[in-house]
């Protein structure tokens, strides 16, 4: 039976080798730069899931000025990676929106803050639609806010 189709058989062991070696020396050879090894082990798997965008904010606007609103577009995010890493967070944060130096409405892009471990495929920044308002202020207190 052996020499039946002995071309077509030898051909079938010379690519079992071929790929055999191919996987062998490629396991070794994963780490370097621009490669990437992809890893089933049942315990962490890759999942996607949609979170919020959390408004970071430092310092403060004068006090004769108020922030009416503060839009987020897009509000929520997908972000992907390890089951187990997603696991660990509720929210994506924005860089922090330095309040000292906003004095009127106006829209403004801040970057996205995301952990190492997870990625955010479709975007890296959020744009942020802030509408400022004059707050007439009074001994007592303030008194009423105007766009």
């Amino acid at each position: 039976m052996l020499h039946r189709n002995l071309p077509l058989k030898l051909a079938a062991a010379g690519l079992a080798i071929f790929l055999w070696f191919w996987v062998a020396i490629g396991e070794r050879g994963a780490g370097r730069a621009g490669e990437f090894r992809i890893r089933t082990s049942g315990v962490s798997m890759v999942s996607a899931r949609t979170l919020p965008v959390i408004l970071r904010t430092r310092g403060a606007l004068p006090p004769n000025l108020t922030v009416a609103a503060a839009q987020l577009m897009p509000p929520m995010v997908t972000v992907v990676g390890s089951s187990l890493s997603l696991n660990e967070i509720t929210a994506i944060p924005t860089e922090e929106l330095d309040l000292n130096r906003v004095s009127h409405s106006g829209d403004i892009r801040l970057r996205l803050v995301v952990p190492r471990s997870i990625q955010v495929p479709n975007t890296d920044s959020v744009q942020v639609a802030v509408q400022i308002a004059e707050q007439r202020v009074t001994e007592s207190g303030p008194l009423e806010s105007k766009p």
